[in-house]
């Protein structure tokens, strides 16, 4: 079996954690865990290539421990994490079948990423009703789906509006309210 290619990473984490320090030191850190991540455990010699004294703050964060080497924790205990995930996953494979692990493998969803994987998603929370009906109206009506179509567009349009009424509705009551209750108050003093 090769030596597994990646670790999960968390970015707050990571930020939040190297926030006192310099560019340079960051850039040492990250060095030291991908290192760590390949090697297992460090050695003096490792970290001494790499550190110098200004980066004591570095050091801190790979403590010597009982057998003799130089780890950061949670990079060791992530690292562990994912060889046991996968561990089950091989094994869970191995329970079964031949059949079955032709099926399996069929419909396998990868659930941790691969080293070749790269995936942008970009999410667009502002709707824009008319781009939608552009979009829909060019791509996707065909004939008999077009009364559908015209239904939930117009439920979808009734939707949006009792909304913006309803909005309206409460704003204007809370105005209200407002109101009368100052008018209650400066007649009172």
């Amino acid at each position: 079996m090769a030596k597994d290619p990646a670790v999960l990473l968390y970015t707050q984490d990571f930020l939040v954690g190297t926030l006192s320090m310099t560019d340079e030191q960051r850039g040492k850190y990250i060095y030291l865990l991908c290192l760590q991540h390949q090697k297992g455990k460090l050695t003096l010699v490792d970290l001494k290539t790499k550190l110098t004294d200004e980066d004591i703050e570095v050091a801190e964060r790979f403590p010597l421990q009982a057998d003799g080497y130089y780890y950061n924790q949670r990079m060791y205990d992530e690292a562990l994490k994912r060889k046991n995930y996968t561990e089950s996953r091989r094994n869970n494979r191995k329970k079964k079948d031949d059949v079955d692990i032709s099926h399996i493998r069929k419909t396998y969803v990868n659930r941790m990423e691969n080293e070749n994987v790269n995936e942008t998603v970009n999410v667009n929370t502002d709707v824009d009703i008319n781009v939608i009906d552009n979009e829909i109206d060019n791509e996707y009506v065909v004939g008999s789906e077009e009364a559908e179509l015209e239904q939930y567009y117009q439920e979808a349009y009734n939707q949006e509006l009792e909304r913006e009424y309803s909005k309206a509705d409460r704003q204007e009551t809370l105005a209200n309210t407002m109101a009368n209750t100052w008018e209650q108050l400066t007649k009172t003093i």
